[in-house]
């Protein structure tokens, strides 16, 4: 028994000197910083000394595209010639959507509905709009030539007055008797 109580001991002294060594070699690794200025200074020259200079990076993305084979760059530009004709066909399905006097709100639903459909983008879209009318603008008609002043005019005939004329006469009814 006496021997497990030397054994324990021993160990915990043992346990004891490992952890008191491992903190006195860290001692200089943790630094505590008083200020921002003092952290920021230290991150600073850390990152700078392990970031590539803006010259070195250019010399390594130029050796990168010369190790490139002819089928990695033809991949490469068939990918991006695919992305701009993909960018051109939205574009357009867009502009026919917005041509076709969908409401504003509505274009980009619209435009995407039409867009999972089978087909023509055009042909469907004319169809789409057929079966469901609500997403078109509503059409207010007004006359050609009259000017919305907020007040409001009374006709004579078919003759509209004009913003001025309508108020004199709604003040002044008598002189236009």
């Amino acid at each position: 028994m006496e021997q497990e109580n030397v054994q324990n001991v021993e160990t915990e002294v043992t346990t004891e000197n490992t952890d008191t060594q491992t903190a006195k070699e860290n001692e200089g690794a943790f630094k505590v910083f008083k200020t921002k200025e003092e952290y920021q200074k230290a991150v600073d020259s850390i990152m700078g000394s392990k970031l590539p200079k803006k010259e070195e990076m250019e010399e390594f993305k130029k050796w990168q595209e010369s190790k490139k084979t002819e089928a990695e760059k033809q991949t490469e530009l068939t990918k991006n010639n695919v992305d701009l004709t993909n960018r051109n066909t939205l574009l357009e399905q867009k502009l026919l959507v917005s041509d076709s006097d969908v409401s504003k709100e509505y274009r980009d639903f619209v435009q995407f509905t039409v867009s999972q459909m089978e087909g023509d983008f055009e042909n469907n879209l004319t169809d789409y709009l057929k079966e469901h009318p609500q997403y078109l603008q509503k059409e207010e008609k007004r006359e050609e030539g009259a000017k919305d002043s907020g007040i409001p005019v009374n006709k004579n005939g078919q003759i509209a007055e004009n913003g001025v004329t309508a108020i004199l006469k709604q003040k002044h009814p008598n002189l236009f008797k």
